[in-house]
Parts: structure tokens; C-alpha cells; sequence
């Protein structure tokens, strides 16, 4: 595990630098908007005179005159919901990108969930956007900064969101499963421990997702390096290993590298994979790898999906905090 975090250590550090540079950006924000707000609750009671007093509730007689709505008491706790949220993640620091499955668990559950709990930034850059756009009526329609389903992100949201790393049995290694969160830029790293299949991923190889088994983290770099999703599984040694790098060509046989395949595969099932189950994964393996007569002199080009990703350069991270306040496309949201 902790080898995975070393590796990851630097977009980590940049989504929780990003967190608290945004959290400091909606904090100033909210000040400003506070202090416009007991001024315009002074100057509102200053104008009703003093045969108001006591008998008119200003703050409550001010809500009434919308003229800076991003300023109203229900903007103001739309505000604070965001930035406590904003708060509690960048605090979790290094734990927010961890998963530990206990055994028998649900791996794409347990995914599915830390990533909705990760989005819970997104959700309040949203509120706080609304806020400033003057969108809707704050505090009205959904709870502030609440979990944001993985499905339910932008497409800027997925090439932005940090790496997720998962400690998980090799009985309840499910990674087909985890296909769905593979898109954008969202890497995921599974720190297998015990026995499990020997191609537990697979299923997974297609041509713009980078796809890594490894028993030491070799390539973990490569992964990190690849502009697009990928996910990595640190395998013991009884497992394949192998890399799918999709920047290496258009056919798929440049593109996986298998260095080592074990010899035989058990007659015993591990964890409701049945042997023939995983030898179907080692023969796709090898049938994926194999180079087809006559195809040594093609010329290899990066595919489409490689070309899309590569079109698209990641955003720098000293601009992301801007970014999730001031340049949020929901054109696209869940």
C-alpha cells in the first residue's frame, strides 16, 4: 500500500492543494458577501427609522429586497455548506484517496462510493458557482455539497479528480466490474492481497485505457505519465504480469507487453472464479498479444481514443482551484 501511495503521492498532493486553494478562495468570497449583508441589514434599518425598532425585524424584512440574492442568508449557508465540505476533504489529506475493502466486500460498491465521496468537491464547486451566477434559489433543491455519483461528473471533473487506491483480498478481486469509472483521466490502483486469479484485468484492455499488473509497482509511472484512465493491480507473483500502454501504437498487439504468464493455472476456484474462468483470461491474454501473420511491416499510429486523449492537455494544477470556482461546465452534469 504504501509503495502505491509513494507513487501517487504527487496528483494526491495537487487534488488536496487544489481543495484548500479553493476552500481560501470561497472563504474570501463568503466574507465579502457576509459583510455585504450586514451592511445591507444596517442601511435597510437605518431607512425604516427608529419607529421600526422592535417592532420590524429587519434581517427578516431584508431577505424581502432581492437585490444582491448572492448575498441573502440562504446563499450565505449555501456558502458555508461549501466550504465545510471543501474543508473536511482537503483535511482527510492522503486517506481520502484510500480504500480499505474488508473481506467479502463489494469492490465496485466500495469504489463507487469513495469516488461519490471524492465528488462531494465537485458538488460544491457547483453550489458555489450557482451562487455566484445567481442560478436557482440557493439551499433550495438539494443538500449542499453532498456526494457526487462518479456518474453523475463532467467530463472535466473526471480528467480532474485525484488516484484512487484500494487494498483488497484476491478472493474479492471483481474488476470487470470497475469498468465504468475508467474514463476521463480517473486511475485506480488495487493493492491485491493473497491469492487471486491470474488476469484479474484483463477484461479490462481496451484501446484508451492503460492496464497494468505488476508484483513490484514497475510501471506505476507509466501510468501516471499516460494522459487518460487506467487502473494498476499489484498482483503476487503466481499472477500475470503484464502492461497495456495504449500510447505504444494502434494495434493491440504493440500496445501489451506481457512479461510473464504463470505456467498453469489451479483446478480450485478462487473466489467464485472457476478455473476455466481463469484460464479464458490468460488464453485473452495471449490472444491479444499474439501478432498476426503478416503484420510485422504495418505501420503503428496512435488510435482515435489515443489521439483524443492526447488532444486534450490536463489542466496545471496552480489553475484547477480557478478552474472548479469560475470555469465549471455542467453542460454536460448529471
Amino acid at each position: 500500500m504504501r509503495l502505491t501511495l509513494d507513487a501517487f503521492a504527487r496528483p494526491i498532493g495537487a487534488f488536496r492543494a487544489t481543495l484548500a486553494a479553493t476552500a481560501d478562495e470561497v472563504r474570501n468570497y463568503l466574507a465579502t458577501r457576509q459583510s455585504s449583508w450586514e451592511g445591507k441589514v444596517a442601511r435597510i434599518g437605518a431607512q425604516l427609522g427608529p419607529l421600526a425598532s422592535g417592532r420590524i425585524d429587519v434581517e427578516r424584512f431584508a431577505t424581502l429586497v432581492e437585490d444582491h440574492p448572492e448575498a441573502s442568508p440562504a446563499a450565505l449557508e449555501t456558502l458555508g455548506g461549501a466550504l465545510a465540505a471543501l474543508g473536511d476533504l482537503a483535511g482527510r489529506s492522503e486517506r481520502l484517496c484510500v480504500v480499505e475493502l474488508p473481506a467479502g466486500g463489494s469492490l465496485y460498491e466500495a469504489v463507487g462510493g469513495a469516488l461519490g465521496e471524492i465528488g462531494r468537491a465537485f458538488s460544491a464547486a457547483r453550489l458555489v458557482s450557482d451562487v455566484r451566477a445567481g442560478r436557482g434559489k440557493p439551499g433550495v433543491g438539494r443538500t449542499a455539497a453532498e456526494a457526487l455519483p462518479f456518474s453523475r461528473w463532467t467530463r472535466a471533473e473526471r480528467r480532474l479528480a485525484p488516484p484512487l487506491v484500494v487494498r483488497v483480498q484476491g478472493a474479492d478481486l471483481r474488476a470487470a466490474g470497475l469498468a465504468e469509472f475508467l474514463d476521463g483521466r480517473q486511475r485506480l490502483a488495487l493493492v491485491v492481497e493473497g491469492e487471486c486469479p491470474p488476469a484479474p484485468l484483463a477484461r479490462l484492455i481496451t484501446p484508451g485505457i492503460f492496464v497494468l499488473q505488476s508484483a513490484d509497482g514497475a510501471g506505476l509511472d507509466r501510468l501516471l505519465a499516460w494522459d487518460g484512465p487506467g487502473i494498476a493491480a499489484l498482483v503476487p507473483d503466481s499472477a500475470a504480469r503484464f502492461a497495456h500502454d495504449p500510447g505504444r501504437g494502434a494495434a493491440v498487439w504493440d500496445r501489451l507487453a506481457i512479461e510473464s504468464l504463470p505456467e498453469r493455472v489451479g483446478r480450485r476456484a478462487i473466489g467464485g472464479f472457476s478455473a476455466a474462468q481463469q484460464m479464458e483470461e490468460l488464453e485473452l491474454l495471449r490472444s491479444l498479444s499474439a501478432r498476426p501473420a503478416g503484420g510485422e511491416g504495418r505501420a503503428s499510429a496512435p488510435g482515435p481514443a489515443v489521439a483524443a486523449a492526447e488532444a486534450t492537455p490536463a489542466d496545471p494544477a496552480d489553475k484547477l482551484a480557478a478552474w472548479l470556482l469560475s470555469r465549471v461546465d455542467l453542460s454536460d452534469a448529471g
